[in-house]
């Protein structure tokens, strides 16, 4: 559009639902397409953590009556929008759907957080958005044995939505380096498609990146500021640290490490393609790859600045209260090993999850980041003389930029990263949505 003589782009109006600290939000606003509605949570810490750093009003639910450009804190159940918008997104609470909770806990629908998507449903309906963006757990699609996902998907429908892009997504794939998979729904209003199969072309185009799903981003990348092919002489030290790790213990996964140990090349290149089961790359192949993680962490602000020389005027990146016991554990753990290395010796501990005192890999995606608990489920540095991560760690893995701050005590922040959808994941989500809305019927 043209007016007096400039170009002016008309911004695409977006509510947010469930926003939590903004990991969803942050690519709409990171990518400048989109103006802000109001976003909704009922936890105050992470709505704060929001809107600080949006630079927006914080209102209570009982203050707010159609203001624009607000975070809206309140139960969603009470919640009453009177305003367009062009795109509404959001995760319902998911700890009901998830697999770590176990089959016999996975209430799904019949308790009362499962039922939360009701309540994006119904501001789905009532306000008419050209386009959603609904993300859970994969655990959603088996709960009640596949009624809850069957039931959402209908419901949709129902609603007059062409579920465009309806598909788990490892986020590595879209250059988190952490393994952690998300339900990602996006809905377009049936009316509105001119050619499905052009935007069935875009979601591909934005959500399936080759180079990123056969390569993808490390940890050492994410806290080092720069590409594989940049870092062999740090990759060298740390892993030749644990070469004694095991020493002394006499259990089948010390073996497994001594073993793993003895084969290492010590050339970051060639382990990593070992430790990622990459085959069948070529030299051209992988320089196009260490583009696209140069890209990456120019999108997020990380190249060139390794996370130990970056200022922060928070405690977010204090390193975590050390513990004897726990160190000398850590001592005998291996990269992407976990509590099972030390079973039947004095530090032995009982633990279900894999991730239990699991140690990042400096050349893999870590484990996910777990928002809750204790007992070794924090997530621990690959450096053989650390510990736990501090919380900016955690947020550079789950891709959040340096200068995004969080609000609230050191365990309110771990869970608004950890809750969070990885902003880089967001970015492409928005990138994907904004053309979608390019190519819609007037």
């Amino acid at each position: 559009m043209n007016i007096n003589g400039s170009d002016y782009m008309i911004k695409h109006k977006l509510i947010t639902l469930f926003t939590g600290a903004g990991g969803l939000d942050w690519g709409f606003h990171h990518n400048e397409d989109y103006e802000l509605i109001l976003s909704n949570d009922i936890l105050e810490p992470h709505l704060k953590t929001y809107t600080n750093n949006r630079n927006i009003p914080f209102l209570r639910l009982d203050d707010y009556s159609n203001q624009t450009n607000i975070g809206v804190c309140g139960d969603i159940n009470d919640l009453f929008i009177n305003q367009d918008s062009d795109v509404i997104i959001g995760g319902p609470p998911c700890q009901d759907f998830s697999v770590l909770r176990g089959s016999e806990k996975r209430a799904g629908f019949e308790v009362e957080r499962g039922k939360l998507y009701k309540q994006f449903l119904r501001l789905v309906k009532s306000i008419n958005p050209k386009v959603f963006v609904f993300e859970n757990v994969p655990g959603m699609i088996s709960s009640n044995s596949g009624l809850a996902y069957e039931t959402i998907q209908k419901d949709f429908e129902k609603e007059g939505y062409s579920l465009i892009f309806n598909n788990v997504l490892n986020i590595s794939h879209l250059g988190a380096p952490q393994s952690r998979k998300r339900l990602i729904i996006i809905g377009v209003k049936e009316n509105l498609i001119r050619n499905r199969s052009e935007l069935e072309k875009i979601t591909e185009k934005f959500l399936n990146n080759p180079f990123l799903i056969k390569y993808p981003l490390t940890t050492l990348e994410i806290f080092e500021g720069k590409p594989l092919n940049l870092l062999q002489e740090k990759y060298e030290k740390i892993i030749k640290e644990f070469k004694h790790a095991t020493k002394d213990i006499d259990n089948d996964i010390a073996k497994k490490w001594n073993e793993e140990y003895f084969n290492l090349s010590f050339d970051i290149v060639k382990d990593y393609f070992k430790c990622n089961n990459i085959e069948n790359s070529n030299k051209d192949e992988f320089n196009k790859a260490m583009d696209e993680h140069i890209k990456i962490l120019e999108i997020l602000g990380f190249y060139l600045k390794p996370i130990d020389e970056q200022p922060f005027h928070d405690d977010s990146n204090n390193l975590p209260r050390a513990n004897r016991n726990v160190k000398e554990r850590m001592h005998h753990i291996p990269p992407f090993y976990n509590f099972k290395t030390v079973e039947n010796t004095k530090w032995a501990v009982k633990g279900l999850m894999s991730n239990i005192y699991r140690r990042l890999h400096p050349l893999k995606p870590s484990p996910t980041i777990i928002a809750y608990g204790g007992g070794g489920t924090g997530g621990y540095h690959y450096l053989h003389n650390r510990q736990g991560l501090t919380n900016r760690e955690r947020a550079r893995l789950q891709t959040f930029p340096d200068s995004y701050l969080f609000n609230g005590t050191s365990s309110e922040v771990r869970a608004q990263i950890g809750e969070a959808v990885p902003p880089i994941a967001s970015y492409w989500i928005s990138k994907t949505v904004n053309e979608i809305l390019l190519n819609l019927a007037d």
